[in-house]
């Protein structure tokens, strides 16, 4: 008897249960309220200074290698080269990152100051060295690397004591720098630059232009450096 009855009971509820789901469509699925509003997350507004320095910059990108200089006449006619390096970083902490635009051939660094666009670098391998090789940025610096077989020849770029700060060194003068266009040693480039301690997460990859797509639009969030 206890048998029958517990028999009809789950009869009745499977019943039910076929019946709630074939009214409901699935309903019993959907994720209360809560769960959805915590899904979905809300637009970050951007402030008049975000917009404006990210309008300059984009300006700047989509112009391509129009503002790139070309020591050594390398580049070809369609300015930037299809693998380029593209990054902002905040050097001198003011909040508005610094543009860094480039290839192998030059980099420059731009920065929004007073309502207004301005470059405040360009940075490329001295004569004798030409390519730029290899890009890192680590201790606030930007470190241009050029490999030979006498060694390497570096291009530094940072901010300290209210100004911009540029450097040079090559293995081949190894008691010889130039540290903010005045002669200096090797011990006072590496004080700023610290290229004894490059390392390996620091190097930043070429990224690859696809002209079919047309205008590059940035993320700004992945290009943080």
């Amino acid at each position: 008897m206890n048998k029958n009855i517990f028999l009809f009971c789950f009869l009745i509820l499977s019943l039910t249960g076929c019946a709630d789901s074939s009214m409901t469509g699935g309903t019993v699925l959907q994720p209360d309220e809560s769960q959805v509003s915590n899904m979905v997350q809300e637009p970050v507004a951007l402030t008049d200074e975000e917009i404006n320095w990210q309008t300059a910059y984009m300006e700047i990108i989509h112009q391509g290698g129009g503002h790139l200089p070309d020591p050594y006449h390398l580049r070809g006619e369609d300015g930037l080269n299809s693998s380029f390096y593209l990054g902002i970083h905040d050097f001198n902490g003011d909040g508005i990152p610094e543009l860094i635009l480039g290839d192998g051939i030059s980099i420059s660094v731009y920065t929004y100051l007073n309502h207004g666009l301005e470059k405040v670098a360009d940075l490329y391998e001295p004569k004798g060295w030409y390519m730029i090789h290899e890009l890192y940025i680590q201790n606030n610096c930007l470190i241009l690397v050029s490999n030979g077989t006498d060694g390497c020849g570096y291009v530094g770029f940072t901010y300290g004591e209210g100004s911009y700060l540029t450097g040079t060194y090559n293995d081949s003068s190894p008691d010889q720098s130039v540290l903010d266009g005045e002669v200096s040693g090797f011990k006072e480039f590496n004080d700023v630059f610290h290229i004894t301690e490059l390392r390996e997460d620091s190097r930043k990859p070429l990224r690859k232009r696809n002209k079919e797509r047309g205008e590059l639009i940035p993320d700004w969030a992945m290009l943080v450096w």
